[in-house]
């Protein structure tokens, strides 16, 4: 790759635009159009198995155990939900691609969009170099806005009023 050709793949920002099933990464262009027709959506990385039922995850009864003291039984909890588990397997494998993109020069800065309740499940997830990456956070769910909508609603949030 030459030194030209390089500069201006690193001068691009990545849009990460994510909730629990869907994460779409969008290019940023430097100098945005009013039509917003040059942001670049690369493939949308999908993860159906988020969409379950939490009564599917928790199909099976939780195990039981006797209390330490007196001859009592209960039901043991989960310390995580399967839902949640689920979020953060989908969290790391976006992280992953994230990680691999940074490693190969193809992004000079993120922006997570993502729905609050994920946001902070996807933060945790990044390396620590990846999470250098990222210059803003916002907690919003835009992932299933058509193309042109969503741009334009991301070109509301990122330009200067």
């Amino acid at each position: 790759m030459s030194a030209r050709s390089e500069r201006i793949i690193m001068e691009h920002t990545w849009v990460v635009v994510a909730d629990r099933t869907r994460a779409r990464i969008l290019v940023k262009p430097r100098t945005p159009t009013a039509a917003g027709g040059d942001w670049e959506e690369l493939p949308s990385l999908v993860y159906p198995e988020g969409r379950s039922l939490e009564q599917a995850f928790n199909a099976d009864r939780p195990g039981r155990s006797f209390d330490s003291m007196g001859k009592g039984r209960h039901a043991l909890a989960k310390e995580v939900s399967p839902k949640e588990e689920a979020a953060e397997r989908f969290a790391k494998s976006v992280a992953d691609v994230l990680d691999k993109a940074r490693a190969n020069h193809m992004y000079a800065s993120l922006i997570l969009v993502a729905e609050p309740g994920f946001l902070g499940t996807l933060q945790a997830t990044l390396s620590a170099q990846t999470a250098k990456m990222v210059a803003e956070k916002i907690p919003k769910d835009l992932t299933t806005r058509p193309h042109k909508e969503l741009t334009a609603h991301l070109r509301s949030l990122l330009l200067p009023q």
